[in-house]
């Protein structure tokens, strides 16, 4: 059965548990748990179990979210065309570091603008990735 796997999440948060915590609640394995929330596919025996401790109706737990809204920004970051070379050298590195410091702030890569782009009557300057970054608004 489909599920709503960020209805789970969200309920599990609310009550402060751990996954471990859910599974010993509903007398569900962990892994169980895991794949539940990573893939929102349960059984029904699974469902009603999760339901059942979350005193919901087991429909509320396969209800589909609200649309999805995302948040987006451009990030200007050096660029010398050696990085794309050898990803192995320090500039890749650095590279990388930039883009794990948005990562860890919950921004995702949506695209990467190299400096032979031209959007409309802006052109992407020579030593420069324009990094479209977006992540999701939660609400």
């Amino acid at each position: 059965m489909k599920i709503n796997a960020k209805q789970v999440v969200r309920f599990r948060r609310s009550k402060s548990w751990s996954q471990e915590q859910l599974a010993e609640q509903t007398g569900l394995n962990l892994r169980t748990i895991q794949r539940i929330e990573n893939e929102g596919v349960a059984s029904m025996r699974s469902s009603k179990a999760l339901a059942a401790t979350f005193d919901v109706e087991v429909d509320s737990l396969s209800e589909l979210d609200e649309q999805i809204r995302y948040e987006f920004k451009v990030v200007e970051i050096a660029f010398d065309a050696r990085i794309a070379l050898d990803f192995n050298k320090p500039l890749a590195s650095e590279l990388n570091a930039e883009l794990n410091k948005h990562g860890q702030a919950g921004w995702k890569l949506a695209q990467v603008i190299a400096p032979d782009k031209i959007m409309g009557n802006y052109a992407v300057p020579d030593n420069k990735l324009l990094v479209i970054m977006q992540r999701e608004v939660l609400s």
